[in-house]
């Protein structure tokens, strides 16, 4: 006849498992579109939590085996994560861990008390109470190291083709582990459970390493991606500036022919009344031409294509004698057209906005220095299209370095300035 403590007991294995399944699912970012209806969820998560309990309990005694048990378990939580909760594969793996990781010390509890009663002759009531604390000891532990993982190191993120190999690890590690106890009776008989809880110890220990280095490969994958799209966008602004250096070239010899007849008809006497409209059509071809800022064909060709969006009184531009042909094409793109573009944006809507570009030879160095009004605040690392620092901004401090160049950021006020100093490189 079960008594109380008994009940108390079984109730305390059950709970601490599902209250470590139910904590981690919670720790996992959730998908916000899943969340409209809140009461509907909240009902649903509920009774999902209530047949996961009840298949705890249930299982094993219907199917009485190991594996069907943490198969089943493992299903319906794994179910009731991804529909639920986060809805992604990375958020799978970990549940999978989890689920591994609970077996593993599972394991391990049932194998230390089982020790401790061989050895202390302890009562079977005493046995079965020390190993349901282990067990939810060693479950709240585990739970914790995978808490810190998961806020630490969590990708969400990731190829399919590495969540599927980082799944075979917890997987096959289970697999062994149920094996290896499966047919390990000579083995227990001869060297004690001392060995099979270090073997679950240590795959225990390799599995949670396997997620903690999981990060780091994900993590220089994502970088890769990163890096191969700024290249592309690099690669793309560069072509549109070397085109539109080609349609400026057709429209100088356009212009150029234009200017020819209109002189032309400037020396006719007969449209004499109309020196007004020829001295505007002049006007307007000049608007046409190009502005030289500086002697760096493919900077003048960025200054032009993006001073044009200001006023003449809303910029200073001074960069004439200043050396900057050991700049690429492609890295001059990049560095000017993202701070450039970073410097009208803060510029939008902002009638009192200006713009500061000028540059000096300082014995062995180049320096280059763009100030900007801005009404933001800038903070380094993060972007904001109100401020200064925008996307490209890492682009740009990785372009410099390639020179051995340094880029300095300030802000004083309202007026937010980028330094780009350069060692000689010529």
């Amino acid at each position: 006849m079960p008594t109380i403590a008994d009940w108390v007991f079984a109730f305390l294995d059950i709970a601490c498992l599902t209250f470590c399944s139910v904590y981690l699912v919670t720790l996992l970012p959730h998908d916000e579109k899943r969340a409209q209806n809140r009461v509907l969820i909240r009902i649903a998560r509920s009774a999902a939590w209530i047949i996961f309990a009840s298949l705890t309990v249930m299982t094993p005694r219907i199917w009485q085996d190991d594996a069907v048990t943490m198969v089943m378990i493992t299903t319906c939580y794994i179910f009731v994560g991804y529909l639920l909760y986060h809805h992604n594969r990375t958020g799978i793996l970990y549940q999978v861990g989890f689920m591994f990781c609970m077996y593993a010390t599972q394991l391990i509890a049932i194998l230390i008390a089982a020790k401790l009663y061989e050895v202390y002759s302890l009562e079977y009531e005493t046995f079965v109470y020390m190993m349901i604390l282990l067990k939810a000891c060693f479950l709240i532990a585990v739970t914790f190291v995978m808490r810190m993982l998961i806020r630490k190191r969590y990708m969400t993120l990731q190829p399919q083709f590495k969540i599927r190999g980082m799944l075979l690890v917890p997987v096959i590690s289970a697999v062994l582990i149920f094996m290896f106890t499966v047919s390990s009776d000579v083995f227990l008989m001869r060297f004690g459970h001392e060995w099979l809880v270090v073997y679950c110890a240590l795959t225990l220990v390799i599995n949670l390493y396997c997620l903690y280095f999981w990060y780091d490969v994900s993590k220089t994958q994502e970088l890769k991606h990163k890096l191969e799209l700024m290249r592309q966008q690099n690669e793309l602004t560069h072509q549109f500036y070397a085109d539109l250096e080609a349609n400026y070239a057709k429209s100088r010899k356009v212009i150029h022919d234009i200017r020819n007849h209109l002189q032309m008809l400037e020396q006719s006497q007969k449209i004499a009344e109309y020196q007004d409209y020829v001295a505007d059509v002049h006007q307007m071809l000049n608007a046409l031409g190009m502005t030289y800022y500086t002697d760096n064909r493919m900077l003048n060709m960025i200054l032009n294509d993006k001073l044009k969006q200001l006023d003449q009184e809303k910029f200073q531009c001074s960069l004439m004698g200043v050396r900057l042909d050991f700049l690429s094409e492609m890295d001059t793109t990049t560095i000017f057209a993202n701070l450039l573009d970073n410097a009208l944006d803060a510029g939008k809507d902002n009638e009192q906005f200006r713009l500061q570009l000028q540059g000096e030879q300082i014995q062995d160095f180049c320096v280059i220095k763009m100030s900007n009004t801005t009404k933001g605040t800038y903070t380094p690392g993060k972007s904001s299209k109100t401020g200064h620092d925008g996307i490209g901004l890492e682009n740009v401090r990785n372009a410099v370095e390639k020179y051995h160049g340094e880029m300095q950021t300030d802000q004083k006020g309202e007026v937010f300035s980028v330094t780009l100093l350069f060692p000689d490189n010529g």
